[in-house]
C-alpha cells in the first residue's frame, strides 16, 4: 500500500480523493475493486491504484481482463473443433520441425483451454514433455481436468505470457496460439519466449490474419450475426483497453509478427499462412460428429447467454436485436438437430485465417 500513497499529492477531485482514502483504508476492498471489473486506472509516480467507476458502463461480473470472460474454456474448444484437420497438422508438423525424432520440451504459452495443446500432442512424433502456461486460473483449471484423461506428458504452470515462469534455455519449441493478437506488449512476450528456448531452438506464434468468414444460409441471421460481432467487440474491446495500459501495443500489430522476432534476436524467420474451412454440408465430414457439434453449440449458446448478453448491452447493442439474434440461432440449431437430414442440405461457412511465424533462436558459437 505504502507505494500507492504518494497519488495523494497529486491534484484529484474531491471524491476521486475520498475513494482512494477509502480504499487505501480497506486494503481487502482494494482488491475486491479489482477483483469485480469496471475499474479506472490512476496513476501516480510511485503506482497506480484502480477505482470502480459508474456501474453504466458494463456488468461487474465479466472482467475482460480475464479472458475466460471474453471465450469460456468450452466455447473456445466447440468453436475452434475443426479448426486444424490432418492436411493442417502434416503442414504445421513440418514447419515446426514436430516430425523430427529427437524427443522436444515444448512450452506452450497462453495456452487457454488446452484446446491447441491437443493438436500439438496430435503432431508431435517425439516429444518429452509439454509445459502449458496460462494466467487465467479458469481456464487453466479447466485444461488441466481436461488433460488428465488425454496425456500424462503435459503440465500446466500458472503465469503470464510476459513473466514465464521458466528457466533460461528450457524448451526446445517454445509455441504460441492466438495471444499476441490480443496483448499489449508482444515484444516482452516473444522476449520471453526467446529467453526460455534453447539455442537451436524454435519459436512460434501462430495468430490470426483477419479475413475469416461466417456464413450462414439464412439471410436475417447473417445479418443480426454481423452486428452481434460488432457490438460484442466493442462490449469487450472498450473496456479492455480501459482497464489493461495497452501504450506499447504495435499498429498493423498483425502485419509485424516477423519485426518483433528479429528484434528479439531470432534468426531465418520464416513467415506462413494457414487457412481452415468448415462446411456443414461437407460429404466428407462424418454426420454424428457434425450432429454432436451443433448439440455443443445449442448448449453453450443457451447456457452462456447471461454473459454474452451483457456484453452485447456494454457494446451498445439493443436489447430487441439481442434478442432476435438469441431466438434465431438457437432456432436454426434446434432445427438442425431436430432434422439432421436438412444437415447435408445447409451450406454454413466458417474460415479462419491465420499466419505461422517461425524463428530460431542463434546457436551458441
Amino acid at each position: 500500500m505504502d507505494e500507492l500513497l504518494d497519488i495523494l499529492s497529486l491534484p484529484l477531485p474531491d471524491e476521486v480523493r475520498k475513494a482512494i482514502e477509502e480504499i487505501l483504508g480497506e486494503p481487502d476492498a482494494k482488491e475486491e475493486l479489482i477483483r469485480l471489473g469496471i475499474l479506472k486506472v490512476i496513476k501516480g509516480k510511485g503506482g497506480e491504484i484502480r477505482l470502480g467507476v459508474n456501474l453504466s458502463e458494463g456488468s461487474l461480473d465479466y472482467d475482460p481482463r480475464y479472458w475466460h470472460n471474453i471465450a469460456p474454456p468450452e466455447e473456445i474448444d466447440t468453436s475452434r473443433y475443426f479448426d486444424y484437420d490432418e492436411d493442417i497438422h502434416l503442414q504445421l508438423k513440418k514447419w515446426l520441425r514436430l516430425d523430427e525424432k529427437v524427443p522436444k520440451t515444448i512450452v506452450e504459452v497462453g495456452c487457454k483451454s488446452g484446446q491447441f495443446t491437443e493438436q500439438i500432442i496430435k503432431m508431435a512424433s517425439n516429444l518429452r514433455e509439454i509445459v502449458a502456461i496460462e494466467p487465467d486460473d479458469v481456464l487453466r483449471e479447466y485444461g488441466e481436468r481436461k488433460f488428465e484423461k488425454l496425456s500424462s506428458k503435459v503440465r500446466f504452470l500458472k503465469g503470464a505470457e510476459e513473466d514465464i515462469p521458466l528457466p533460461d534455455e528450457f524448451a526446445d519449441l517454445a509455441i504460441c496460439h492466438i495471444v499476441l493478437n490480443n496483448l499489449p506488449d508482444i515484444l516482452k512476450v516473444v522476449s520471453e519466449m526467446t529467453r526460455i528456448t534453447k539455442s537451436g531452438g524454435i519459436v512460434v506464434a501462430i495468430e490470426p490474419s483477419g479475413g475469416n468468414i461466417h456464413y450462414y444460409p439464412d439471410p436475417k441471421l447473417n445479418e443480426l450475426a454481423d452486428k452481434v460481432d460488432l457490438a460484442y467487440g466493442k462490449g469487450v474491446w472498450d473496456l479492455r483497453v480501459k482497464m489493461i495500459d495497452y501504450s506499447k501495443d504495435l499498429k498493423q500489430k498483425n502485419a509485424r509478427y516477423a519485426e518483433v522476432f528479429h528484434s528479439c534476436g531470432l534468426v531465418n524467420v520464416e513467415e506462413h499462412g494457414i487457412i481452415s474451412a468448415v462446411l456443414l454440408s461437407d460429404p466428407r465430414r462424418d454426420r454424428q460428429e457434425i450432429l454432436q457439434w451443433l448439440k455443443k453449440r445449442l448448449f453453450i449458446h443457451e447456457n452462456d447467454w447471461k454473459r454474452v448478453e451483457m456484453i452485447l448491452k456494454r457494446g451498445g447493442l439493443s436489447e430487441s436485436l439481442i434478442q432476435e439474434y438469441y431466438h434465431a440461432l438457437r432456432s436454426y440449431l434446434e432445427n438442425l438437430i431436430n432434422h439432421p437430414e436438412q444437415i447435408s442440405k445447409t451450406h454454413e461457412l466458417e474460415t479462419a485465417h491465420r499466419t505461422v511465424t517461425i524463428g530460431f533462436r542463434p546457436e551458441k558459437k
